[in-house]
C-alpha cells in the first residue's frame, strides 16, 4: 500500500530543505517539478511572496507532504512525474506554491515524492489543511487507480 503523511514541524530551514530534496543521491532533474516555481529558482520564489505579504521569520516556512509508492512500483521516472504532480494538485487548494522532488534513486524500492508546500500563499493567506486526511486520500487514491497503482492505506 501507499502512504501519504503531512509533516508539519519540519526541523529544516526552506534552504536547507530544497538542497535535501535536489540530492543528486537521491533524485535526478527528472524527478523534480514545481507548481507555481520553478526547479532552479524555487525557494527564492517562495521566499519573495513570504517577504511580499511581510512574513519574515516565519516558524514554519513550508509543509512538508510526503507521498510513498507501494514498495515495488515498477515505472519509469516520468510517469512517477506526472503521478506525483497530480498528487501535488490535489494537496493545494488555493494559490500556493509547490516545490516537489521524487527521491528513487538511493532507495529504488522504497519511492516516495516530497513535496514542500509554501506556509504563504500568493494571495498573502497561511496554510490552513481545507480537508481532512480521510478526503486527500481519497482524491490521491482516485489518481492511482487511474494507473493501476496501490492504494494509500485507509483511516
Amino acid at each position: 500500500m501507499s502512504i501519504l503523511v503531512f509533516e508539519r514541524h519540519t526541523p529544516r530551514r526552506l534552504e536547507e530543505m530544497y538542497f535535501y530534496m535536489v540530492d543528486p543521491m537521491k533524485t535526478s532533474p527528472q524527478g523534480l517539478f514545481g507548481i507555481g516555481v520553478t526547479v532552479e529558482n524555487a525557494v527564492n520564489q517562495m521566499k519573495f511572496v513570504q517577504n511580499v505579504h511581510k512574513f519574515e521569520n516565519l516558524l514554519h516556512e513550508y509543509v512538508q507532504v510526503i507521498f510513498c509508492f507501494d514498495v515495488g512500483v515498477r515505472a519509469n521516472i516520468g510517469l512517477l512525474r506526472e503521478v506525483c504532480e497530480r498528487i501535488g494538485q490535489v494537496l493545494i487548494t488555493d494559490k500556493r506554491q509547490v516545490f516537489g522532488a521524487i527521491h528513487y534513486l538511493d532507495k529504488p524500492d522504497k519511492i516516495h515524492c516530497h513535496y514542500m508546500i509554501n506556509f504563504v500563499g500568493i494571495d498573502g493567506s497561511l496554510y490552513r489543511q481545507n480537508y481532512s486526511v480521510k478526503h486527500y486520500k481519497l482524491l490521491i487514491n482516485e489518481i492511482l487507480s487511474d494507473y493501476d497503482m496501490s492504494p494509500i492505506k485507509s483511516c
